[in-house]
């Protein structure tokens, strides 16, 4: 299995095979062909099964394959943390290098400023955290209406996070008709039922880690120091 036979386009192949991929992971040729068909999917997958791709690739390929005149970002990613939506934003420009697409990430912690300014260039994708999306939509720097993919990225501690009202505000902001990509590491009852209310007849989708998992016992210890003391602990 490789990635011509997952339909990719060209100009997706010639990237990733520079960027070093030889062959898909089972969350990848799974789920790559049932979000090119337009397919809502509930997707469970571990750290290390590189999810990221499963989703980048073929939305970027949905995105080329319809290219109407538009300023407006056409498709959402959400994500708990800023490290994940860097992440994801530097996986996207890997992903796209041969295309005429655009991708940003947001997330609060910083200024808004270099974001304002790059929102105002042409932004096809958008990684976002849920917070500072909310800021930058009621400052109506951000215009949902247009989205055509939706994705939820670790779904799992999204609502472990507490940001779960957050994604409810942001749900009714994008439009009903969409393809939405869910995807957690874990799936209990609440984070199935969660995803259930906003998916239509979903595909469901797996994978594992392509490195094993460590087994290994971290021991952990705690000291007790006074604060003057605790710089020559630490060394």
């Amino acid at each position: 299995m490789n990635f011509k036979n997952l339909n990719l386009i060209n100009p997706i192949i010639r990237a990733v095979t520079e960027a070093g991929y030889s062959k898909p992971t089972e969350i990848q040729y799974t789920a790559i062909p049932q979000i090119l068909a337009g397919k809502d999917i509930v997707g469970c997958a571990q750290t290390g099964a590189e999810k990221t791709a499963a989703f980048a690739m073929p939305i970027l390929q949905l995105l080329k394959r319809y290219t109407p005149e538009h300023k407006e970002i056409r498709a959402l990613i959400l994500t708990p943390t800023r490290e994940l939506a860097l992440q994801i934003e530097e996986n996207f420009g890997v992903y796209s290098k041969y295309l005429p697409l655009s991708q940003l990430s947001i997330y609060g912690g910083v200024l808004a400023g270099s974001q304002l300014a790059a929102l105002r260039k042409r932004v096809d994708i958008l990684v976002a955290t849920p917070g500072r999306l909310l800021d930058l939509v009621n400052q109506r720097h951000i215009d949902l209406s247009k989205i055509e993919i939706l994705v939820l990225d670790e779904a799992d501690r999204m609502l472990d996070m507490g940001l779960v009202n957050d994604v409810k505000k942001i749900l009714k902001l994008v439009p009903q008709k969409k393809q939405t990509l869910f995807f957690s590491a874990t799936m209990p009852l609440n984070v199935r039922k969660f995803a259930e209310t906003i998916l239509i007849n979903p595909v469901e989708v797996t994978g594992n880690p392509t490195y094993p998992i460590s087994q290994t016992i971290i021991d952990q210890s705690v000291y007790f120091v006074e604060k003057e003391s605790k710089k020559k602990m630490i060394c």
